[in-house]
């Protein structure tokens, strides 16, 4: 969008690249469908017994309350660079508006190449592991652009979207595994409603931070979220291999 916008071209031509590109992926995943299998998992996480009414499976599944947590920091840290990522750079970093825009855009591919590499790496690493990996890239990209230099502006927006990328999908992807196929799909919705609470919310707050602090805090503002991320991640790993020894963190 604002590649086209900065050729001076209709908004309405961005609108149309990415219709095309969900058409193309709708296309690709019907000629997919005999691909899919149906499968069980029998594990001890089915919770057998347990009530499906929702503050029950928070108050009996181990785990629950961080994994939830977890996409609230996740989806706080990806809505608000996303959206606060220009001005920062306009008002702290002295970019032209348009510069900034194609930027922030490097974090949207970083995030999208990223999301098509980690589907070939869940042949090499666990969900889990490309979560930590995940927050350990995010963590780099933020120290590049905690640097006082502009070239760390360009990798470091990078990093942040290729850090990104596998975070989520991983962590949906484990959530039969972790708290057993039973539940699981009211469990991906408590997830989803979590994640939504902090894309609505989080880069609200910032905004309103910003009126105190300006467009800097952005950088300390996200570290603080992916180091709770990354706490309660472990927290969640932990409870969840007490209840299943086999799953370790």
């Amino acid at each position: 969008m604002a590649g086209y916008l900065a050729k001076g071209m209709s908004w309405s031509n961005g609108y149309q690249t990415i219709a095309w590109i969900q058409i193309g992926l709708v296309v690709i995943l019907i000629l997919s469908l005999p691909l899919w299998s149906n499968r069980q998992l029998t594990n001890d996480a089915e919770h057998k017994g347990v009530s499906g009414n929702l503050l029950n499976l928070l108050k009996t599944i181990p785990g629950l309350k961080q994994a939830l947590l977890v996409f609230f920091c996740y989806c706080t840290i990806e809505a608000t660079f996303g959206l606060w990522g220009a001005s920062f750079l306009v008002f702290e970093k002295g970019y032209a508006a348009d510069a900034a825009a194609r930027l922030v855009s490097l974090y949207y591919v970083g995030i999208t190449a990223g999301r098509l590499f980690s589907g070939f790496l869940t042949k090499y690493f666990s969900n889990r592991q490309l979560v930590y990996l995940g927050q350990g890239v995010i963590a780099i990209g933020l120290g590049l652009l905690f640097m006082p230099y502009d070239a760390m502006l360009l990798p470091g927006f990078l990093m942040v979207g290729l850090g990104c990328a596998p975070i989520f999908p991983s962590l949906l992807h484990e959530t039969p595994v972790n708290f057993g196929e039973k539940h699981s799909q009211k469990i991906m919705g408590m997830q989803m409603a979590s994640a939504y609470v902090g894309i609505t919310l989080m880069p609200f707050l910032f905004g309103k931070i910003t009126i105190l602090t300006g467009y800097s805090a952005l950088v300390y503002f996200l570290g603080i979220f992916l180091l709770l991320m990354a706490l309660l991640t472990n927290s969640s790993n932990q409870k969840i291999a007490k209840e299943l020894p086999s799953l370790k963190p």
